[in-house]
Parts: structure tokens; sequence; C-alpha cells
């Protein structure tokens, strides 16, 4: 009975919320940070760097053992370890110790979304599939708000050695319903050599280039808003008169476009929502541009969540049609090249002064609604020599 898809999909849906937090937590804790090890605030940014980096980089190594070998193993073993290590990060001595442990932890964390895509597409079938696909894809985005709000929950109410050992043992539950609920899968022997020439072919293919330059500014703009709100507020006088708790919680508004998203692809298609929904996140940037207030910068987030919920599943739709067969490995490409996007964001939010960074925010994502708009042509040829061939 538990190892039904519905158990299994539960589980793994819930799993990917608290994996994908983890790329967010250090966000509410940069003043703690710089206080604790005596560095700057611009090395703060360093601590979600280097999680989220070598992340990204695990997401195509695993990607690749997702299609050789048993998806439980990898998940349970992933979360296994991913668990015992996250209970001795706080132990850290110095920062550079905490970084090293935190590049670790994302590697390990990076273990997680490929395997359960994986496991989703081999033992899941129609609406069930598709439900979970979607669900764990709303989850992750839901967790750029969540991990944040998690995280200043337990570091201000208890300590900073508490959000590690909740997390650790979140991990662990999460590994003892993994072993209970999912089944075996056999051990696939995929050919998966000149891997590295299979993704130059993709980069080469002009319709994906769009859509990766796309992905790049998603998680990036996430990373770079709230990482350089926090740093604003921390090292400016400008008073606000709502807790950043509240500001993170009144943003979640922005996910609810993500469970309209089938309906709106189906009615609109995919191209002009994704177009309509980058324009969404250059208009509520204008509106703090044009004055910068707590209402005007409310209204920034909510549409910055809602855009990206928006255009994450779009964007996903378009790589696998374009890709056609190769539709894997695309997948993979487009999910480090997000986080990739995420890294460099978390970055450059301690290097940017606030006003420029949403004037950028504004310019960059007007700009991608007019690339990705040139997409309708691109699909039409895409047909057309389909039909010819």
């Amino acid at each position: 009975m538990l190892k039904q898809p519905g158990a299994a999909g539960t589980v793994l849906i819930v799993a990917g919320i608290f994996i994908a937090s983890n790329l967010y937590t250090m966000l509410p804790v940069q003043a703690y940070l710089a206080d604790t090890y005596s560095i700057s605030f611009e090395a703060t940014s360093m601590a979600s760097f280097f999680f989220i980096f070598f992340y990204a980089w695990g997401l195509l190594t695993f990607g690749i053992l997702a299609d050789q070998y048993d998806e439980k193993k990898i998940l349970t073993y992933g979360m296994l370890i991913l668990s015992i290590l996250t209970f001795i990060i706080p132990f850290a001595p110095t920062y550079s110790f905490f970084l090293a442990a935190r590049a670790v932890q994302g590697i390990l964390a990076a273990s997680f979304a490929p395997a359960a895509f994986s496991y989703v597409f081999r033992n899941f079938e129609g609406k069930t599939q598709t439900i979970s696909i979607a669900l764990i894809n709303t989850g992750f985005l839901f967790a750029g708000i969540f991990g944040q709000i998690l995280s200043a929950f337990f570091v201000f109410s208890f300590s900073f050695h508490t959000l590690f050992y909740a997390f650790s043992g979140i991990y662990f539950t999460c590994f003892i319903l993994l072993m209970i609920t999912l089944m075996n899968s056999k051990k696939r022997n995929d050919e998966q050599s000149h891997l590295l020439l299979h993704i130059v072919t993709l980069i080469r293919q002009q319709p994906l280039r769009k859509l990766y330059l796309t992905t790049f500014f998603l998680l990036f703009t996430v990373m770079l808003f709230y990482g350089g709100f926090e740093i604003f507020l921390a090292t400016g006088n400008e008073a606000f008169p709502f807790s950043l708790q509240t500001f993170r919680f009144i943003g979640l508004i922005g996910i609810f476009p993500a469970f309209f998203a089938s309906r709106l692809e189906v009615r609109f298609g995919p191209v002009s929502v994704l177009v309509t929904s980058l324009l969404l996140m250059s208009a509520g940037f204008l509106f703090p541009i044009v004055y910068l207030h707590e209402w005007t910068l409310i209204i920034a987030s909510i549409c910055m969540i809602g855009s990206t919920s928006l255009t994450i599943p779009m964007v996903i739709l378009l790589v696998g049609r374009f890709a056609g067969e190769a539709k894997g490995r695309a997948i993979s490409v487009y999910s480090f090249t997000l986080l990739t996007g995420a890294s460099i964001g978390s970055v450059c939010a301690a290097l940017i002064p606030f006003q420029e960074m949403m004037l950028g925010i504004v310019t960059v994502f007007a700009g991608l609604a007019f690339v990705t708009h040139t997409l309708k042509k691109d699909q039409a040829l895409d047909a057309a020599s389909y039909h010819n061939g």
C-alpha cells in the first residue's frame, strides 16, 4: 500500500521542497554569518554561492547516474549522507571550513532532483506522472521563500546550530519515508559516451540557446533581489514597517499562477505565456524604481515570484519540445544553467547597488521577452521541417 504512486509522489514532493529550501537558507542570516565568523557582508554571499554552484555541477553528474543506476538507491543513500553532513556543518571552526562543507552539501543535495524525476518518469503513468512533475517543480519554486522563512525562524527563535539540526532531522525522516515508499528499479546501461558532444550540440540549437539564456536569469534574479534587499536594509538607514518574515510571506502570493500554468499553456500557447510572464517581471520592478516604498517592493516581490512560477514550466516544456529525442540531456543542461544563474546571483547581490539592481532586472527581462517572442518563428520552422521530413 505504501509503495503506491500516490504515497511515493507525496514523499518526493515534500522532500523536494526541503532539498530546494537549502538553496535559500543563508539569505536571511547574512548578518549573523558576518558577526559569527567576523567577515564582511560581501563575503557572506559565498555561503549561498558555494552550495548552489556545486549543486549545479552535481545535477549534471547525478543526471548521468540516474540513467544508469537504481533511482531508489541514489535517493535514499544521498538523503542519508546529506542528513549526516548537515548535522555536522555548524561545528565548522572557520568560515573556510563552513564553505567547504556547504559545497559538499550542495553536491549531495543534487542527488535528489535528477533521480526523483527519473523515478517519476519510470514508475508513474498518465495523470499521476503529470501532476507529480508539476507539483515537484512548484515545490522547488515554493522553497524559494519557504526556505528563507524556515531559516529565519530557526536561527532567530533558537540558534544557528538549530537550523542545521532541524534540516538534518527532516532529511533523515525523508530517508526513512523514501525507503518505505519507493520501489527498486533495474539497473540500466544506457550509452553515455560523448556526453560533452551531446551538450554542445544542444547549445548550438538557436531555440535552445534562447531558452537557456532565459533560464540563467530566473533564479539569478530571485537570489539577487532577496540577497540585495537583505543587505540594503542591514547597511542602510531606511526603516521598513514590515518584518522580513512578513515580507517573505506576502511574496508567496505570487506562487498561485503556477497552479494555472497548464490551462494557460493550452489556451494561449507556451511562447505567449512565457513572453507575458517575462514582461510581468519587468513591470513589477518598474514600481519601486519610480517610487521606492515598502508597498512597491511588495508588488515587485509578488510579480517576481508570479513571473518565475509561470516561466519555469513554460521553459521546461519548450526545452523538451525543441530538444526532441535529447530532452533528457536538454533538461539536465537547463537545470545546470538555472542553478549556475542562482549561484552567480547570490554573489552579485553584494556587489550591485539596490536601485541599479532593479533597473537592471527591468532591462534584462524586457530584452528576454523580445528574444523569446521569436520562438514562435522557431516553432513554425520546426513544425515545417518535421512535416517536410
